[in-house]
């Protein structure tokens, strides 16, 4: 009988079988891979999602009996154990604080989320030809001239964060063929975001085939942006596709400036419609108490260097500078 070895994962002993028992069995790449993963994991959630992999992989023949069930068993173990976490209200993912613009991947495993993720913030990421790679949240960012965009990869549908995409601003939805779309509307009905559809993979498409899909989009889809997106993006791609997320956001960009020097390079991201006052207060509480002249320069003024009051409604890319009491 083969040697049998134990590892202690999570504060639990995982029974293991050794090297040569997987090849006896004639374990695929995929299985293998998934063991390792799984080995290798740090949340309940990723080791149950790695057991699923291989579960669906081991050969279904008698030498492979016990193994099939080692695996069926430790899937019961941490099923449980998820479910007494969550009853208890212990949860294994990290808290994400809201940036002021923010954007969530959704969509169907093996669309290409986390590559597009990758893309946009230069992150490495888990990326593999088998589903559910991604089990917890990733978060980045990425610019869109001087705008800092908060985006989250998050794992795919069925095992996505809906509270996250309840409440996220923008939600990208990536797609690789017109049926998702409809199959996506159960999982995302309830979101008040502005909707783009992804549909990524485009370099594998003829020119016929996109235009069908452009025309399917179009007519049937007419509600909700879309944009094309392929696996090794232009730059024109890219820039389109960051321009196109900007766009959903209802902000302006607003920037400070002291006396005699140049205009801050960062700039403050505010609610359209936002008026002096309520720049001055998020720069500090209580600062437009202590505001004793304030200037505009930009697109909400009649002439650079404009005298404005607390009730001034500023536009993007203005640029204010005052002077405290």
């Amino acid at each position: 009988m083969p040697q049998q070895r134990y590892a202690i994962l999570g504060g639990r002993e995982i029974f293991s079988k050794e090297k040569e028992i997987i090849a006896s069995t004639n374990q695929s790449p995929f299985y293998q891979k998934a063991e390792q993963e799984f080995q290798e994991a740090t949340t309940d959630e990723e080791r149950l999602a790695y057991l699923e992999i291989m579960m669906k992989e081991v050969p279904k023949h008698k030498s492979s009996e016990n193994m099939r069930k080692n695996l069926t068993n430790r899937y019961k173990k941490l099923k449980t154990s998820i479910a007494k976490q969550k009853k208890s209200g212990k949860s294994t993912q990290i808290g994400i604080k809201k940036a002021d613009m923010q954007c969530v991947l959704a969509g169907f495993p093996n669309t290409g989320k986390s590559t597009i993720f990758k893309t946009l913030t230069n992150q490495e990421t888990k990326t593999s030809p088998y589903p559910f790679t991604t089990h917890r949240h990733q978060l980045g960012t990425f610019h869109f001239e001087d705008a800092l965009i908060q985006i989250i990869d998050q794992p795919s549908f069925p095992n996505h964060d809906k509270s996250l995409i309840n409440s996220t601003d923008t939600l990208l939805l990536i797609i690789d063929n017109l049926d998702q779309i409809k199959k996506a509307e159960k999982h995302i009905y309830r979101t008040h975001a502005k909707i783009i559809i992804i549909y990524n993979k485009e370099d594998l498409l003829s020119e016929k085939e996109k235009r069908k899909i452009e025309a399917t989009l179009k007519s049937k889809y007419k509600n909700l942006s879309y944009v094309f997106f392929s696996n090794s993006p232009t730059k024109i791609q890219l820039k389109h596709l960051k321009q196109k997320i900007f766009e959903t956001f209802p902000i302006i960009r607003v920037y400070t400036k002291e006396p005699k020097k140049d205009p801050s390079k960062e700039p403050m991201i505010l609610k359209k419609d936002t008026t002096f006052h309520d720049a001055a207060e998020k720069i500090l509480k209580g600062m437009s108490k202590k505001i004793k002249r304030a200037k505009v320069w930009g697109p909400s003024s009649k002439f650079g260097g404009q005298v404005i009051g607390l009730d001034h409604i500023l536009k993007d890319k203005d640029i204010i500078e005052f002077q405290t009491r």
